[in-house]
C-alpha cells in the first residue's frame, strides 16, 4: 500500500475510532447511568417515564445505529483524506482568509444550512412511501434511548450524512468551524433521543422533549437544532390536535382531539 493510501486509511481508523468511542462509550455510560443505575428512579429523570423499550429493541437500536455511525465515519474520513490531500471544497484552513468576523458568520451559516437540509429532508421522509419503507424503521422506538440517534433505515442515514456534509460545498468555512457544529449537530441527536430530561440552555434549541415529542406524535415537530421551521410551516405539534400513529404519512395525520 502507498503512502497516500496508508495515511487515507489511517484517517478513516481515526474517523471510526472517535466515533465509535462516543458512541459507546459516552453512549453506553449514559445509558448504564440512567436505565440501569437509575431505572428505579425514571419519574425524576426520564421525558417518558412509564414507556421503556423492550431489551431486544435496545439491542436492535444498538447494532443498527452501531452500522450507521461506522458508516459515516468510513465517509467522513475518506473526505477528510480527500480535503487534506488537496482535494476541493469549501473548506479553508487559514483562520483570517476571510476575516475573523465571517468565522463566527460562517458558524451561523453551516449552523442554518444544515437544520434546514434536516427539517426539509426530515418532512419528505414523513411522506406516504418513504415513511413506510424508510423512516418507520426509527419510528419504530416510540421511547428513544441514546443507541436510537443513528437507529435509522441507512438510506435514511446517508441522506443525513449528506446533508451534514452540504456546507463544505456551499459555504466558505474554516475547518475548526465545520467540525464544532458537526460535534455539536450530533451532542444534539444525541441529546434528543437519549430520553432523559435535559435543560441546558443551548443556543435556540427548544429542549428535548420537542424532539421525544415526535416519537410519540409522530408527524409533528420534524425540526433537528431548532424550532424555526416547524413554526415557518405550522409544523409545531399543536395541543388541540389529535396525531395518528400510522404508516400513511402526512396526508392522514390530523384529526380533531
Amino acid at each position: 500500500m502507498g503512502e497516500t493510501g496508508g495515511t487515507t486509511w489511517m484517517t478513516v481508523g481515526i474517523s471510526v475510532g472517535v466515533s465509535l468511542v462516543t458512541f459507546w462509550g459516552l453512549g453506553g455510560l449514559v445509558h448504564w447511568w440512567f436505565y440501569v443505575h437509575r431505572r428505579a428512579d425514571a419519574e425524576r429523570w426520564k421525558v417518558q417515564p412509564r414507556r421503556f423499550l423492550s431489551r431486544a429493541m435496545v439491542r436492535h437500536a444498538f447494532a443498527l445505529g452501531s452500522f450507521n455511525i461506522v458508516m459515516g465515519a468510513v465517509i467522513g474520513g475518506l473526505f477528510a483524506s480527500h480535503v487534506a490531500r488537496g482535494g476541493w471544497s469549501t473548506l479553508y484552513s487559514d483562520p483570517l482568509e476571510h476575516g475573523v468576523p465571517w468565522l463566527l458568520a460562517s458558524a451561523v451559516a453551516t449552523y442554518f444550512v444544515i437544520d434546514a437540509g434536516l427539517y426539509y429532508s426530515h418532512r419528505a421522509l414523513h411522506g406516504r412511501w418513504l415513511f413506510r419503507h424508510v423512516h418507520r424503521w426509527h419510528h419504530r422506538y416510540t421511547a428513544p434511548v441514546i443507541f436510537t440517534t443513528t437507529a435509522v433505515h441507512p438510506i435514511e442515514f446517508l441522506v443525513f450524512q449528506a446533508f451534514v456534509m452540504l456546507p463544505v460545498v456551499v459555504v466558505p468555512v474554516h475547518w475548526a468551524v465545520y467540525l464544532l457544529v458537526v460535534a455539536y449537530t450530533y451532542l444534539i441527536g444525541m441529546i434528543d433521543h437519549s430520553g432523559v430530561i435535559v435543560r441546558w440552555p443551548l443556543p435556540l434549541h427548544p429542549g428535548n422533549q420537542f424532539h421525544d415529542d415526535h416519537h410519540v406524535f409522530v408527524h409533528c415537530n420534524y425540526g433537528h437544532h431548532t424550532q424555526v421551521f416547524d413554526r415557518l410551516h405550522g409544523t409545531v405539534r399543536a395541543n388541540d390536535r389529535r396525531y395518528a400513529d400510522d404508516e400513511l404519512g402526512e396526508g392522514a395525520r390530523r384529526g380533531p382531539a
